[in-house]
């Protein structure tokens, strides 16, 4: 890594406000929250989706 690169990254965190690690703690919360609703969203439709043929798998034969 370079040496400038670091010494950017070093200034960037020590001039933030205590503020701006709440925010970017809530936004990343959020993304999170919004991924996992789009999982469940995913997972509703695919189990409609099986629900259309609800007789499928239902019954089955037994031969001895």
């Amino acid at each position: 890594m370079e040496i400038g690169a670091v010494n950017s990254a070093l200034s960037a965190v020590s001039s933030a406000t205590p503020g701006t690690y709440s925010q970017a703690a809530s936004m990343k919360m959020l993304d999170k929250t919004l991924e996992l609703g789009d999982t469940m969203a995913q997972s509703t439709i695919k189990m409609m989706e099986n629900s259309v043929t609800p007789y499928l798998g239902g019954n089955f034969d037994v031969s001895v």
